[in-house]
Order: structure tokens, then C-alpha cells, then sequence
């Protein structure tokens, strides 16, 4: 009796299980912010390709009409966004999602070089750089523009202004409080 009831235990998880396995699907959001499922396709140089359901066809991602997308394999989600210094869209991956978003842009060049910038918001007020690993620009306007962004918060504000440390990590750690904070 004890084996008939593991075994259909064990039934009753496998299929809970692989119920759940496809929760998450491939999709694109266009810029009239409707919902477009399908699956990704990585490409061996430059972006993914898409192939909306009921398409037997990959195609090209046409950034200037659309906003979001998720690849669910890898559990990541692109934005398209102006960076400052450009007058074109680019994706830029998102790190955090709240009432600050974390995105990130990265350029990989020659051998292992790249550039890594980070660029946070608010609403749909614009991307201010707050870190990078480029010399150019300068760490007091990127803390400023991360004090502008924390600073309605002002026990936040405090605790990271006593902090010495400017890292990746650090700022990531702060947006993750504030967001969960100011739910």
C-alpha cells in the first residue's frame, strides 16, 4: 500500500512539474503595447530573430516598433530604450524592474575588452548613467544622477552615503532596497 501511494506521489509532483516547465513563454511587446507570444532564435552575429505562434517564419526584430521583450530560455528581458548619448533605440538588458529599473548596456570588442555601462530610471523619465567601467564621464555625475534617483528615500540615502564602496554590486543591492521599499 505504502509503494501504490509514493508511486502516485511521485505522479502527482512529475506532473505538477512538467505542467509548470512551459509557465514561461517566449514574448514581444510592440509599441501599441500589445502582446505578441512566439519564440527567439539567437543569432550567431547580432540580435534574435522572432517567430510570432502560428508563423513558421524567423524574422528580424524591428526595434523601432517595439518596446520589451523576454526570452524565457535564459530568463532575460531587453527593453528598447535611448541611451543619452544616441538618437536611435537600442535593447539594453534589464537588471531590475520597480519603481527605479536597472538596465545595462554591453559592448564586447577585440579580446576581452567591453564596455558595461548601467543606466537607471524612473517612470518613463530618462536613462541617466550611474556606473561603467569607462574612463570617460566622471564617477561624481553618476553619483549624482544615483542620489537623484534614491533621494526621496532619505534613510536609503543616508545608509549609502556612509558607504564607501560604489560597485556593480553595491548599487544593484540599493535599487533592490528602495524598490522594495517604496512598493
Amino acid at each position: 500500500m505504502k509503494l501504490f501511494l509514493r508511486s502516485i506521489l511521485c505522479c502527482v509532483v512529475l506532473c505538477a512539474f512538467f505542467s509548470n516547465a512551459k509557465a514561461q513563454q517566449d514574448f514581444l511587446v510592440n509599441s501599441k503595447n500589445d502582446t505578441l507570444k512566439g519564440e527567439f532564435k539567437k543569432q550567431f552575429i547580432g540580435f534574435y530573430k522572432f517567430k510570432p505562434e502560428g508563423s513558421n517564419k524567423f524574422s528580424k526584430i524591428n526595434i523601432d516598433s517595439t518596446k520589451e521583450l523576454f526570452v524565457a530560455e535564459k530568463s532575460i528581458n531587453y527593453l528598447a530604450k535611448y541611451r543619452p548619448e544616441l538618437n536611435e533605440p537600442e535593447f539594453l538588458l534589464r537588471l531590475e524592474k520597480g519603481k527605479i529599473n536597472l538596465v545595462q548596456y554591453y559592448y564586447a570588442y577585440g579580446n576581452n575588452n567591453y564596455t558595461l555601462i548601467w543606466y537607471a530610471y524612473k517612470g518613463e523619465g530618462p536613462l541617466l548613467e550611474i556606473k561603467s567601467n569607462q574612463i570617460f564621464g566622471t564617477r561624481k555625475e553618476r553619483k549624482e544622477h544615483f542620489f537623484d534617483l534614491i533621494g526621496d528615500n532619505v534613510l536609503l540615502t543616508d545608509q549609502f552615503k556612509m558607504n564607501d564602496s560604489y560597485s556593480f554590486d553595491t548599487i544593484r543591492a540599493y535599487i533592490k532596497s528602495y524598490n522594495s521599499s517604496n512598493k
